[in-house]
């Protein structure tokens, strides 16, 4: 029951950023606004290189703690990520190949991001790592180990400076619902 309820959840988020982004009505390319930039929208379009190909921060699918849930404005409350059950000691690795973007503490806890396009970066808390800003890493590689403190890994995404994008939705690829017979 249990697992039905995770995927279903999965399945739901994934769907809602999906429909989300692929009725905005963005011009192709991203536009500056002058620093007001979170009422920019980002069509489906400019992310189809994104969607579906990163993979699993812990290499193989785990429980999701607690789901994506955007914020209305920039400091608005939502959960700008997702939680994945895993303990403190995991390794963690980086979702698709890139530049790490930062490493430090965000709200008092260890972080990293890794830039992946010129579109994406994704982010990884509480994480402890010994990688310094700059450094090139492969998809799968391992950039650093979960740390106590935070009920399992934070796994976010980002487009631009000023959106965030369900990370589920890079990982399982768009939703394609299909007749039941």
């Amino acid at each position: 029951m249990k697992k039905n309820l995770y995927s279903f959840g999965a399945l739901l988020a994934a769907l809602v950023a999906t429909l989300l982004l692929a009725f905005s009505s963005a011009p192709p390319a991203l536009a500056s606004t002058g620093g007001q930039g979170f009422g920019q929208t980002v069509n489906l379009a400019q992310l189809a290189g994104e969607i579906g190909y990163y993979q699993w921060p812990s290499r193989h699918r785990v429980e999701i703690l607690r789901a994506f849930d955007p914020p209305s404005s920039p400091w608005g409350s939502g959960h700008r990520g997702v939680d994945l059950a895993m303990p403190a000691g995991c390794e963690v690795f980086s979702a698709r190949a890139g530049t790490v973007f930062f490493v430090g503490t965000i709200a008092g806890k260890p972080s990293i991001s890794i830039k992946h396009t010129e579109l994406i970066r994704t982010t990884y808390t509480p994480v402890k790592s010994d990688l310094e800003v700059g450094t090139s890493v492969t998809a799968g590689q391992k950039i650093g180990t979960l740390e106590a403190g935070h009920p399992g890994l934070h796994f976010g995404a980002k487009i631009d400076d000023y959106h965030y994008l369900n990370p589920l939705l890079l990982i399982l690829g768009p939703i394609r619902l299909l007749p039941d017979s």
